[in-house]
């Protein structure tokens, strides 16, 4: 999926008008009990691991006021959008007992949710996301917009996105078939023909489904509680399995992770998939952020062990 780092990425996920900076507050957010108790997303400070190929990026020229002004293009209507639930509730799937959705139904549901974010119905957060935007991948803002929805049979999620520098904004999604076991993730591009399933530039940041959203720094993230929110419903999501098609399929793995600092969750059997070096990019900016593992810092010897394992030769 080009340039896709989400939902994934993966993960991950837009404001109202703009005529002066005063703009930027002008909607207000309705938040039930359970999102004012969401924590807020940890800002994203580099802990200095080594692990980056380049310097760590602050962006000190794209100013809040350059990020709400690029954020508007894709149309002020559509973002900054009141919401009382970070997960917009789509409608009933049609056929009953349902086992395992036709691409055509994937299809159907990337689309509804491209259509509820055009007429103004989802609850986009935007941001300019951390891992899309550092190291060697663009090295200057990645804007994103992400929104979630689901119903009882799947999880779908939104990425508007594009540069700070291009005209037009691309449109990505990932399907969660909630129908079958193990869950199945599809992506695609969302372009003028429709839904391209994709698969292998998609799998070397989404080897798990969608990404958590980390926006690339504090003040370039618009409704900070609903960036936590929809974090939280993507760290909830099922164990999944990438659906690959055929005319994109799995890229070249190299080594698997088996340190086990990263296989409590990252394995076979675990919490989350197994990692390999494909994933390289997501892992060295995670865990030099300080985002991986969730719960605490690597010590100095396993990050020494992850940065030999990461320059190993495939």
């Amino acid at each position: 999926m080009r340039r896709v780092i989400l939902f994934l990425t993966r993960a991950s996920f837009w404001l109202s008008g703009w005529v002066s900076g005063a703009l930027l507050c002008a909607a207000a957010t309705v938040e039930s009990s359970a999102n004012q108790a969401t924590k807020l997303i940890a800002p994203a400070v580099s802990t200095g691991t080594g692990l980056l190929l380049e310097p760590a990026l602050t962006l000190p020229e794209f100013t809040r006021e350059k990020f709400a002004a690029a954020m508007a293009t894709v149309g002020a209507e559509k973002i900054r959008r009141p919401w009382t639930s970070p997960v917009v509730t789509l409608a009933p799937h049609p056929r009953a007992g349902v086992r395992g959705l036709t691409e055509a139904e994937v299809k159907s549901y990337m689309l509804e949710a491209r259509r509820l974010f055009d007429r103004g119905e989802a609850a986009p957060v935007s941001d300019v996301g951390l891992i899309s935007t550092q190291e060697d991948v663009i090295r200057k803002p990645m804007l994103n917009h992400i929104a979630a929805f689901s119903n009882s049979v799947v999880r779908v999620y939104l990425l508007v996105q594009k540069t700070s520098t291009d005209t037009g904004w691309s449109h990505f999604s990932i399907v969660q078939d909630l129908t079958v076991t193990p869950v199945l993730d599809y992506y695609a591009e969302l372009t003028a023909a429709g839904p391209r399933f994709e698969g292998t530039s998609c799998y070397k940041c989404h080897s798990s489904g969608p990404l958590a959203i980390h926006p690339a720094r504090e003040d370039l993230v618009l409704d900070a509680p609903l960036a936590a929110a929809i974090s939280q419903h993507i760290a909830e999501q099922p164990r999944s399995q990438f659906v690959f098609p055929k005319d994109s399929p799995k890229p070249p793995t190299g080594e698997k992770l088996t340190l086990k600092f990263c296989t409590r969750c990252h394995d076979d059997g675990g919490e989350r998939d197994a990692l390999y070096q494909v994933h390289a990019h997501p892992i060295r900016v995670l865990v030099d952020f300080g985002y991986m593992p969730p719960n605490r810092r690597l010590k100095p010897e396993e990050i020494a062990e992850l940065k030999a394992w990461l320059e190993r030769k495939p």
